[in-house]
């Protein structure tokens, strides 16, 4: 992750060091520099996301994201403390959205440019604003909006542009930037109430009920071959365990249309993970795009 993007997200949860963030009357302790360290080892994990895939070309991608998701249950479920009825539906709830998110964006790209996917999943922190102030009552602020459009045109200039694609795929990478705000809204509800150890476990096993419920209306297997179990082991261990569930654990501290706009810096990192790895040297555009990225969330988020 670059020295820029690690700075701005350090100043994202500025509010939080200023003060506790309130929920449905729970007040959660301020953890400035706590915070903002999971979310930035959290955006360095997600974004080797692509890179791992890329090694298991052959792999479902059902059946990667259930692996991934039921290995990082099976670490953090000795930690896990029992929750209310209510907190337990919610997290049912939000793995389904989870679920589904990955089935729509995994769907998209075979359907749509990676462009056109990209930019219409990256639209979760948009969603996500309309659903806390929908739901939650704690609409953000009109700089967030500023900064979300500044940002957004930066992953355009990276990626491109719109480019070529088809209704249904654009329709499904659409879908799933909304389910994507819904996992995390939904996340931010159950965290307000329960530590980031017990939620995690509950989270991950109740979205690979629902990708193995899929796999099957699919009439796909969850069986994979070879490397691919070493990746949906990678996966689990970085994109999962360090990524999602720091999300999930700065979404108990910050908004959730907030956590949603940092993960805007992923194209960012997964740029500079690529080249390295893989020798995919971003040009100009993509640099310069970069920068538009990391100035954009870093208007959205700071006070």
């Amino acid at each position: 992750m670059s020295p820029g993007a690690s700075a701005q997200v350090g100043r994202l949860t500025g509010m939080a060091g200023r003060r506790g963030d309130t929920l449905d009357g729970v007040q959660t302790p301020p953890a400035a520099g706590r915070v903002a360290l999971v979310l930035a080892v959290a955006i360095a994990a997600v974004s080797v996301a692509g890179t791992l895939v890329r090694l298991a070309p052959g792999a479902s991608p059902v059946a990667l994201a259930f692996w991934r998701v039921l290995f990082a249950a099976m670490v953090t479920v000795p930690f896990a403390r029992r929750m209310s009825r209510q907190d337990v539906a919610l997290t049912v709830l939000g793995g389904l959205f989870l679920a589904l998110h990955f089935w729509a964006w995994f769907t998209s790209l075979g359907l749509t440019s990676v462009m056109r996917s990209t930019l219409l999943v990256c639209l979760t922190p948009i969603w996500a604003g309309v659903m806390e102030g929908v739901i939650l009552r704690h609409a953000p602020r009109p700089r967030f909006w500023a900064g979300i459009a500044v940002a957004l045109s930066g992953v355009g200039l990276m990626t491109g542009g719109l480019g070529q694609g088809g209704w249904a795929g654009d329709a499904l990478a659409l879908l799933g930037g909304v389910l994507g705000a819904a996992y995390f809204t939904t996340g931010r509800l159950v965290r307000a109430r329960v530590t980031i150890w017990t939620y995690a476990p509950y989270s991950c096993l109740a979205t690979a009920g629902w990708l193995g419920i899929l796999a099957l209306g699919l009439g796909e297997s969850v069986t994979l071959a070879g490397p691919a179990w070493w990746v949906a082991l990678g996966l689990a261990a970085g994109p999962q365990l360090l990524g999602h569930a720091g999300f999930n654990y700065a979404v108990g501290r910050l908004p959730a249309a907030i956590v949603a706009s940092v993960i805007l810096l992923e194209p960012v990192a997964a740029a500079i993970v690529a080249a390295v790895v893989l020798g995919e040297v971003p040009g100009p555009r993509e640099v310069a795009g970069a920068v538009v990225t990391i100035v954009g969330v870093g208007v959205a988020a700071r006070r």
